[in-house]
C-alpha cells in the first residue's frame, strides 16, 4: 500500500482529535446529569413548600410552577437545572476550561432528545408599514392593506412592493408621503420612502438578533441556539429545557417599546363613542359600501342588534373611559376593529386596554379598562423606550405596591420634563405593546426618574424590567413557527434512539463476522472508527444531534458496510479465480474503488440537496448523512486496507467467508433480462395504482405543508367511531376553519389540525379556547379530553408555502443532478434515462403505499418534511444500487469488443447480486430495529425508508438495468 505511513499517521490523528472533542461532551453530560439530580431534589422540596401555599411557587427564572398541573414538576426541574448550570458557567471543570466553554465544545442535543421549545420569528413587514401610517382608519389604507395581505397569502412575496402597488390603484396615484406620518416622510418621493422601508427591513435583522439574545439570557437557558436567516428576515431559536411556552413566546415577540401618551381629552370624545355604538348595532358594511357612502349624509338608523354599550360601561373615572367584563373583552375588541365602527373615532386618538384585569370600584369584580390616548401628528410618542437608560423592579413604601422604576437618559430626562410640565394635574398613560400598564396623574415636573405602578406581582415587575433592559425590537416581529417537546417525550426519544443505535450496531457487527469471517472483524473495526469519526465531526462542527440525526447515523451503519461488501465480493471473485491472498486484495480494492466512488457520490449529491433546502429534522438528517458518507468511505478504503496490510505483514491468513457462506451466490445465473416484461407489467400496475391513489385519495398534508396548528388530544374513551362528531363539534366553535381529526397511536388519542385564525399570529389564545370549547361538546360520548399543549405545533401559511416549494425544488434538483452525473460518468443518455425512470417508479410506489395506508397504520403517514427526506434518501440509495450494476456493465463491455449486450447485463446483475442483497439486507435489518425500538416520532419516516429500499433494490435489478436493453441494442461505453 502506497503512503502507508502517512495514512497511519492521519488515522491516528483523526482518532485522537475525535476522542479529544468527544471528551468535552462526556464531561458536560456528567455535569448535567449531576445538575438534573440536584434539580430534582430542589423541585421536590419546593413542591412540599408549595402545598402549604396553594400548590404554586416562584422559580429561579421568575416563572411560577403550578404543581397541581401535569407539567408543574417538569417546569420546576427545568428551571432549577438551568439555574444550576448557569451558576456553574464560570467554574473550571475540565483541563482548565470553564463549564460554559466546555458546553460550547460539547456535542449539542436537539429538543426532541432533551425537551424544550423552538421558535421561528420573522420581521413583520405589514406591521412595520401599519405602524407608520398617519391614519390607520383611512379607507384607502385599509383597502390597500387588506388586498396586499390577500396577495401575500396567495403566494406573492414582497409585501412592501405589493402594498405600494395596491395603494397606487386605490388612491388613484396619490403620493406615499400623504399616507405616512413623521418628519422622515415629509416631502419625500415615493421611491425614497420605499427605499427607507427596504433599508429598515434589510438592516433590522442584526438588531433583532441582538435584542433577542439579551432577552433569552434572562430565561436562564444553559445552551440556547440562535440562528439568523437574513435572506428571509427570520431568526430560528431553540431553547433546550424551557417548558413555560406561553410566557417565553410572549417575551420573545414583544416589541417592548415603552411609550408615554397624554390621555385624549377633547370634548367630542363622548360623541365619538356614541356614534361608534350606533354603527356597531347595524350590519357591518363592506369597504366598497363605505367608499360610496356620503360622509355628509350618513345612515343614521340605530339598528336592532347588540352594540358597543351593551358590553362597554362608560364612566368618568379620570383615567380610563370605561371597562368591560373579562368575558366580553374579545367581543368589544371585535366591534372596535370593524372598519365601519373604527371610522367613528378621530385619527389622532388610539384606544388601548389595560395590561391585565383590575378591580372595578367597590364592586369586588374585575375587568379590563379601556384608555383613549392622544397620538402626536408624527405618530411618535413624546417619550419612549429609547429615553430609558435602565429599569428595575422596585417598591413604593407609601402604597405598598411593587413597581418598575425607570431611570432616564440625559436626552430622555429633557423630554420627560417637557411632557410632565405640559400635563400637570392630568393623567399620562404609560404603555408598552399597545397596552396601558398605568396612567398616573402628574403632580409635579419629573426629569431623571419615573415609576410605573401597575398593580404588579413581583414576577410581572421583574419581567417588565427585563424586557425594557433588553431593549425594544427595531421592527415588529411575529412567530411563524413554534414547536414544543416535553422533557418526558425528549427522554423517551433519547432512550429509544440509543437503544436502536446500540442494537443496530451489534447486529451489523455480528452479521459481518458471520458472513465474511476474519475479514468481517476488519469491517467491524472500520465501522467502529466510522462511528467515532461521525460523532467527533458533529462535536467539532458544532452540529446539533437530533432524533432524525440519530436515524441518519443508524442508516449510515447499514450503508457503510456497502463499501466493505463491494471490496470483499471483488476479493472473493479473485480468490475463486485462483489468485493468491495479496494479489486478490490488491485487485479487489482497485476494481471496487470505481463503484464505491460512483455509488457514494450519487448519495452525497442527494444529501447535499437535503442540506441546502431542508430545515429542522431534514437538515439534521442530511448533516449526519454527509459526514457519514465521507467517514464510511475513508474507513472502508483506508482503514480496512491498513489493517489488511498489517495482517499480511504478520503472515496471517485472512478468511473472506465462513463455512456457511463460502459458496453463497455461486453459480447463480438468473435470466433477469428475459423476465423484464413481467417485471414491467407488475411495476406498471403498481405505479398506475399509486398515481390513482395519490390523485383520488391523496396524502394528508401535515401542518408543515398546509399551515395551521396541530395539537394531540387524549380522550377517556375510544374516539375511532366519533371522528366526524368531533369535527362537527369543533366546527361549531371554529367557524369557517379547515379541521382535520385522526387517531394516532391508539383509538383514545387523536391529532387535531386546523387553520383557524391562521393569518392571525396573535390568535393562539383564541384558537386554544375554541379548541377547549369544541372538545367539551364531546364529553358526553368520549369523556374529558386532555389536550397536550406541550407537543403542539404552529406553522404560518407563508412558512408552509416555502416548505412545500423547497420540497419540490429539492426533489427536482436531486433528479436533475443524478441524471447529469450518470450521463457524465457513463457517456450515454440511456444509462441516465433508465436510472431516472427507475427512481420515478420507486418514489411513486412509496407515495402510493403512504396514500393507501394513511389513517390505517398507527403512526404518522402525512406528507411532511420527514417523508420528503425519506424519498430523497430512497432516491440516493436506489441510485447507489443501480450505479454499482452499471459500473460492472461498463467494466465488462470495456474489454469485450463483440460482447452480447443481454448476456453482459445478466452477467453484471448476477455477479453483483451478493453485494446487492447483502447491503440491502443489512440496511433493512437496521431499519427494522429502528422501527421497533426507535421513538414514535420517526416511525413514519423509517417506514418510508423500509418500503423505498425494498422497492429500490427490486427496481435496480428488474427495471433500471433491463431498460438498457429496450433503449438500445448496443451501447458504446465511455472508458
Amino acid at each position: 500500500m502506497k503512503l502507508k505511513g502517512f495514512f497511519w499517521a492521519l488515522t491516528i490523528t483523526l482518532v485522537a482529535v475525535c476522542i479529544y472533542q468527544l471528551s468535552f461532551t462526556w464531561v458536560a453530560v456528567n455535569i448535567e446529569n449531576d445538575a438534573a439530580k440536584e434539580a430534582e431534589v430542589k423541585a421536590k422540596e419546593l413542591q412540599k413548600k408549595a402545598k402549604q401555599t396553594g400548590d404554586s411557587a416562584l422559580l429561579p427564572n421568575g416563572v411560577y410552577a403550578h404543581f397541581n398541573q401535569p407539567d408543574g414538576m417538569d417546569i420546576a426541574k427545568a428551571a432549577f437545572v438551568n439555574e444550576i448550570l448557569k451558576n456553574k458557567a464560570k467554574e473550571e471543570v475540565f483541563l482548565g476550561t470553564e463549564f460554559a466553554a466546555v458546553k460550547r465544545r460539547a456535542l449539542a442535543f436537539g429538543l426532541d432528545l432533551v425537551g424544550g421549545m423552538s421558535v421561528t420569528m420573522e420581521v413583520s413587514v405589514p406591521e412595520l408599514i401599519r405602524s407608520n401610517v398617519a391614519n390607520q382608519r383611512n379607507i384607502e389604507f385599509i383597502k390597500s392593506f387588506d388586498q396586499a395581505n390577500s396577495r401575500l397569502m396567495n403566494g406573492e412575496e414582497n409585501f412592501l412592493d405589493i402594498f405600494v402597488d395596491e395603494y397606487k390603484k386605490t388612491s388613484n396615484g396619490k403620493p406615499l408621503n400623504k399616507l405616512f406620518a413623521g418628519s422622515k416622510f415629509k416631502g419625500k418621493k415615493d421611491d425614497e420612502i420605499v427605499a427607507y422601508f427596504q433599508d429598515v427591513i434589510d438592516n433590522s435583522i442584526d438588531r433583532v438578533e441582538m435584542v433577542l439574545e439579551k432577552r433569552i439570557n434572562q430565561f436562564g437557558v444553559a445552551q440556547p441556539n440562535i440562528q439568523k436567516d437574513a435572506q428571509n428576515n427570520r431568526i430560528y431559536i431553540e431553547l433546550p429545557g424551557v417548558q413555560d411556552e406561553a410566557t417565553v413566546a410572549e417575551k420573545l415577540k414583544s416589541t417592548a417599546n415603552l411609550e408615554f401618551y397624554a390621555l385624549y381629552a377633547k370634548p367630542d370624545l363622548g360623541k365619538q363613542f356614541e356614534e361608534a355604538d350606533r354603527v356597531s348595532r347595524q350590519k357591518e358594511k363592506s369597504l366598497a359600501e363605505l367608499e360610496k357612502e356620503d360622509t355628509l349624509n350618513l345612515d343614521k338608523a340605530k339598528g336592532a342588534g347588540k352594540g358597543l354599550f351593551d358590553y362597554l360601561k362608560i364612566e368618568n373615572m379620570g383615567g380610563p373611559i370605561g371597562y368591560v367584563a373579562q368575558k366580553d373583552k374579545y367581543v368589544v375588541e371585535t366591534l372596535l376593529k370593524r372598519n365601519d365602527v373604527s371610522r367613528s373615532f378621530s385619527s389622532d386618538m388610539k384606544l388601548m386596554w389595560s395590561a391585565k384585569p383590575e378591580k372595578i370600584g367597590d364592586t369586588g369584580k374585575e375587568g379590563f379598562f379601556l384608555y383613549a390616548v392622544e397620538v402626536p401628528k408624527d405618530r411618535e410618542a413624546e417619550v419612549s423606550g429609547k429615553d430609558v437608560d435602565k429599569a428595575s423592579q422596585g417598591y413604593d413604601p407609601q402604597t405598598g405596591k411593587i413597581t418598575v422604576d425607570l431611570e432616564m437618559t440625559d436626552e430622555g430626562a429633557v423630554n420627560w420634563s417637557k411632557m410632565t410640565k405640559k400635563n400637570i394635574g392630568k393623567p399620562v398613560a404609560i404603555s408598552m405593546d399597545n397596552v396601558v400598564y398605568s396612567a398616573p396623574v402628574v403632580n409635579e415636573v419629573l426629569s431623571k426618574k419615573s415609576q410605573i405602578s401597575g398593580n404588579f406581582s413581583f414576577e410581572e415587575a421583574k419581567d417588565l424590567a427585563g424586557l425594557l433592559n433588553g431593549g425594544s425590537l427595531p421592527v415588529p416581529c411575529i412567530i411563524v413557527e413554534k414547536t414544543k417537546v416535553g422533557p418526558t417525550i425528549g427522554e423517551e426519544n433519547t432512550r429509544a434512539g440509543i437503544i436502536s443505535f446500540g442494537i443496530a450496531l451489534l447486529v451489523v457487527f455480528v452479521y459481518m463476522y458471520f458472513y465474511y469471517g476474519k475479514a468481517g472483524i476488519v469491517a467491524d473495526i472500520a465501522l467502529f472508527a466510522n462511528m467515532l469519526f461521525i460523532f467527533g465531526a458533529l462535536a467539532s462542527f458544532g452540529a446539533v444531534l437530533t432524533l432524525a440525526g440519530i436515524a441518519g447515523i443508524v442508516l449510515t451503519i447499514g450503508m457503510a458496510v456497502d463499501a466493505n461488501v463491494l471490496i470483499y465480493e471483488r476479493v472473493r471473485e479473485e480468490l475463486a479465480n485462483g489468485k493468491d491472498q495479496e494479489s486478490a486484495l490488491n485487485v479487489g480494492f482497485s476494481k471496487a474503488l470505481s463503484s464505491i466512488i460512483d455509488a457514494n457520490v450519487t448519495t452525497l449529491l442527494t444529501a447535499i440537496v437535503l442540506k441546502i433546502f431542508g430545515t429542522g429534522p431534514i437538515e439534521s438528517f442530511a448533516t449526519t448523512l454527509i459526514i457519514g458518507i465521507f467517514s464510511s468511505v475513508f474507513s472502508a478504503v483506508i482503514i480496512s486496507r491498513l489493517i489488511f496490510t498489517w495482517m499480511m505483514g504478520k503472515k496471517q491468513t485472512i478468511s473472506f467467508s465462513t463455512r456457511m457462506t463460502e459458496n453463497a451466490f455461486k453459480n447463480i445465473n438468473i435470466n433477469f433480462v428475459d423476465k423484464r416484461k413481467l417485471a414491467y407489467l407488475i411495476s406498471g400496475a403498481l405505479v398506475v395504482g399509486s398515481i390513482i391513489l395519490v390523485m383520488t385519495k391523496g396524502i394528508n398534508q401535515s401542518v408543515e405543508f398546509s399551515g395551521g396548528r396541530t395539537v394531540p388530544v387524549t380522550f377517556e374513551k375510544s374516539a375511532s367511531d366519533q371522528i366526524e362528531k368531533i369535527k362537527e363539534n369543533l366546527a361549531s366553535t371554529m367557524p369557517g376553519a379547515s379541521i382535520e381529526v385522526k387517531t394516532k397511536s391508539s383509538n383514545n388519542v387523536v391529532e387535531i389540525t386546523t387553520n383557524y385564525l391562521l393569518s392571525d399570529p396573535e390568535g393562539e389564545a383564541k384558537v386554544n379556547k375554541a379548541l377547549k370549547d369544541g372538545l367539551a361538546l364531546s364529553e358526553g360520548e368520549l369523556g374529558k379530553a386532555k389536550i397536550d399543549f406541550e407537543n403542539d405545533r404552529y406553522v404560518s401559511s407563508n412558512v408552509a408555502d416555502q416548505i412545500k416549494s423547497s420540497a419540490v425544488i429539492s426533489m427536482s434538483i436531486s433528479l436533475a443532478i443524478i441524471f447529469l452525473y450518470i450521463f457524465i460518468r457513463f457517456g450515454t443518455w440511456q444509462y441516465s434515462l433508465s436510472a431516472i425512470i427507475a427512481l420515478f417508479h420507486d418514489v411513486m410506489i412509496v407515495l402510493g403505499i403512504f396514500s393507501l395506508f394513511n389513517g390505517i397504520l398507527p403512526f404518522n403517514m402525512d406528507m411532511d418534511q420527514a417523508l420528503v427526506a425519506a424519498l430523497l434518501t430512497v432516491v440516493g440509495y436506489s441510485i447507489n444500487d443501480t450505479v454499482v450494476v452499471f459500473d460492472r456493465i461498463r467494466e465488462e463491455l470495456s474489454w469485450k469488443k463483440d460482447a452480447d449486450f443481454k448476456v453482459e447485463i445478466n452477467g453484471a446483475l448476477n455477479s453483483t447480486l451478493s453485494r446487492t442483497l447483502n447491503t440491502s439486507f443489512t440496511t433493512i435489518i437496521v431499519l427494522v430495529i429502528i422501527f421497533f425500538f426507535g421513538g414514535t416520532a420517526i416511525k413514519g419516516f423509517i417506514f418510508a425508508l423500509l418500503v423505498g429500499i425494498v422497492v429500490g433494490t427490486y427496481s435496480s435489478l428488474m427495471i433500471a438495468t433491463p431498460l438498457l436493453v429496450d433503449f438500445t441494442k448496443k451501447i458504446t461505453v465511455k472508458k
